[in-house]
């Protein structure tokens, strides 16, 4: 029972029913009908809601969302002082700050971001160093052992021709290499446990990390990245001055040279001392400054202020007598997926230079698509009235598709739905389940279409317009000259660009 987790609104209630879901936001489980609920107010509505067995990942991962000196939901962030802070904090701490923005603007696409690439990057560095240091440290145990037995043969040899004298001198010889062998030993063994501890705790931090990456919002994926930060930091500091003067001991022996000619002179066997050398352990680390360690928020930028230069040219290969490009968008890492509406039954890849990748196989001819994610695509098959969720690593072709009701052609992801082109925009999950349809009086059926988090564009013939997710209209623009507008997309900025035919 201690692993279960109850519905917060039915608790409220005093009716103890177990959840299905979990609220990021609310910090609460959801029942299936309170998430039903809990989707359909205004106010919650775009709560990250994860499911139960995936909030067990990271329900002992810390990740503070309340203001510290307000007890408050953390709901904005401070560019100029990188902090976020409650609605309490603007007019009381950041008043005359100019770049205080909403937190989740801010943790937008934290997951895709090069900065938890180069945060991952730091903490495997801090890992990979770490070991190579206790292999060093176990390595310079193993040599100890080594030199200790060399030492030990040798005075065994000497008292073979000195039997007379050897019993006294070899226990003074002895008890001083066990004592100055002990006092090493325990020297190195207390840096070497040291390391294993931080070790242990990097670890730790770095499993946080990857939990927190596949299983939280953006906001705790944000805020626990930096949490955790801190913690990497004064461990990694402290493993680095733990290591600034390490010195390698080596247990040496000197037989007295005089023992042999003067055997009942001499009063003891040899000497036993320590060599003190002074070794390098290097701590590699990424070249990620910690306070570059955020999510780069940009400055709105005009339409005005923008100007296009040519990059590179793609030069298709046709795969048939014909060819209709009707798709086209670039991976997070700079490769280009182009769909040929006449071609053959795949979605064609290109590297960032213009070269040819692979084509990876489709159902059918691919109308348009859009990416979820980073190793999924959602494809529309325009008159063969379906769409398929592809995996574009390994996933069997066919295993994953929704049937529509009509046609469909433009497609777009936005926070776990799709919405698509097809008698109206029709907003689905990612399962095909119809949440909601916006009539839009079309005026050519096959449009394109590209969503943000709060607002839909879609193109019609010569006209781009711009209506909100419940789909009243906010703005509409005409091209005068007779064009025909296919391909649409939005900067951060909202700013739209088209594709003219």
């Amino acid at each position: 029972m201690s692993n279960s987790i109850f519905c917060g609104p039915c608790g409220y209630t005093e009716i103890d029913k177990d959840a299905e879901k979990w609220c990021t936001v609310c910090e609460e489980g959801l029942c299936a009908g309170c998430e039903k609920v809990h989707t359909s107010i205004k106010t919650s509505r775009n709560h990250w809601i994860i499911s139960t067995e995936d909030y067990k990942q990271i329900k002992n991962i810390s990740v503070s969302l309340k203001c510290k000196d307000h007890d408050s939901q953390l709901e904005m962030y401070c560019k100029t002082h990188d902090v976020a802070v409650c609605l309490s904090c603007v007019p009381s701490h950041h008043r005359a700050c100019s770049d205080v923005i909403p937190l989740d603007k801010a943790a937008e696409n934290a997951k895709l971001s090069t900065t938890l690439t180069d945060f991952e990057d730091t903490l495997t560095a801090a890992l990979q160093s770490l070991q190579e240091i206790i292999i060093a440290q176990n390595s310079a145990l193993e040599n100890l052992e080594g030199q200790k037995h060399t030492i030990k043969n040798t005075i065994n040899d000497t008292r073979q021709r000195i039997i007379k004298k050897l019993d006294n001198l070899e226990k003074q010889i002895l008890l001083e290499l066990d004592t100055k062998h002990s006092d090493c030993k325990s020297a190195e063994g207390k840096l070497l446990n040291r390391l294993k501890k931080s070790d242990h705790i990097l670890s730790c931090l770095s499993e946080q990390t990857s939990r927190l990456k596949l299983f939280a919002s953006d906001i705790q994926l944000f805020l626990g990245m930096r949490q955790i930060d801190e913690t990497v930091f004064k461990e990694v500091e402290s493993v680095k001055e733990s290591i600034k003067s390490v010195q390698n001991s080596e247990v040496c022996f000197q037989l007295n040279p005089s023992i042999i000619a003067l055997m009942n002179e001499v009063d003891q066997l040899g000497e036993i001392f320590i060599k003190k050398t002074t070794i390098n352990l290097p701590f590699k680390e990424a070249t990620v400054n910690r306070a570059q360690i955020q999510f780069p928020v940009q400055e709105i930028k005009s339409i005005d202020n923008i100007q296009f230069q040519l990059r590179k040219t793609v030069n298709v290969e046709k795969k048939n007598t014909s060819m209709w490009l009707t798709g086209c968008t670039m991976l997070s890492n700079g490769n280009v997926l182009i769909a040929d509406y006449v071609g053959k039954n795949f979605i064609m890849e290109y590297s960032e230079d213009g070269e040819h990748i692979r084509d990876i196989p489709c159902s059918n001819e691919p109308f348009d698509f859009t990416v979820m994610g980073s190793e999924h695509i959602a494809v529309s098959y325009g008159d063969s009235k379906y769409i398929e969720i592809l995996d574009m690593k390994n996933a069997p072709v066919g295993s994953n598709y929704v049937q529509c009701n009509g046609e469909c052609y433009g497609i777009s992801y936005q926070d776990n739905k799709l919405f698509i082109n097809m008698n109206g925009i029709v907003i689905t999950n990612i399962t095909g389940k119809v949440l909601k349809t916006l009539n839009i009086n079309w005026q050519y059926q096959r449009l394109y279409l590209k969503t943000t988090k709060d607002k839909i564009y879609f193109t019609s013939n010569s006209t781009v317009t711009c209506i909100s997710m419940s789909g009243e209209k906010i703005w509409e623009h005409t091209m005068k000259s007779s064009v025909s507008l296919r391909g649409i997309t939005v900067d951060d900025h909202e700013n739209v660009y088209n594709l003219v035919e």
